[in-house]
């Protein structure tokens, strides 16, 4: 609180009498950066673009803020901008098709992945240098590949697609099998 306090060129006791605490301040610094995100007019043809859209926008956010992409985890979304975001990224998902339950439901997963995945990959950003994370995935692919075969043999398989892919393009993969599993659920009920 300090440290943001003189960001701000406030004293701490200033700021304190505003937020309770850290947990409220994070949550307020998210609730202000999800107010970032361009929030689309549903569209029935465009909605899986539009969702990736959104997701891509907030994690790119989120990525240069760890700390505030954790508030987006475990919270009901009740501030002003996320409840705005909220209801843009169900309305897509009912131009899409998507059943009520799982609009009620995804809606938690979709958050869920966009703010763990955002978090999970600036935790490297934060600790290692461009070529002490080619180093650390290298080591990461060479460990799987070195993976005795007669005893894992299904991971010895795919070393090279479980290290291969960037985090772009593991956001995508995740991103694409959520959607694909939204919509197999409101076809089945």
């Amino acid at each position: 609180m300090r440290g943001i306090a003189q960001q701000l060129g406030t004293g701490a006791a200033s700021l304190y009498a505003h937020v309770s605490g850290k947990e409220e301040l994070l949550e307020l610094v998210f609730d202000e950066l999800v107010g970032r995100v361009a929030l689309p007019e549903p569209d029935p043809l465009t909605w899986r673009e539009q969702l990736h859209r959104m997701a891509f926008d907030l994690r790119a956010i989120l990525l240069s803020h760890r700390d505030v992409a954790l508030a987006g985890l475990g919270r009901v979304p009740s501030s002003p901008k996320v409840l705005r975001a909220a209801e843009a990224v169900v309305a897509v998902m009912r131009a899409g098709g998507l059943s009520d339950r799982v609009l009620a439901l995804g809606l938690e997963q979709f958050l869920l992945f966009i703010a763990a995945s955002a978090f999970e990959d600036s935790l490297y950003d934060a600790r290692m240098t461009a070529d002490e994370l080619a180093v650390y995935f290298q080591e990461v692919h060479d460990f799987y590949e070195r993976l005795p075969a007669d005893r894992f043999p299904v991971l010895a398989s795919i070393a090279e697609t479980m290290s291969g892919p960037d985090d772009v393009e593991r956001f995508e993969f995740g991103m694409t099998a959520l959607l694909a599993g939204f919509e197999a659920m409101s076809r089945s009920g």
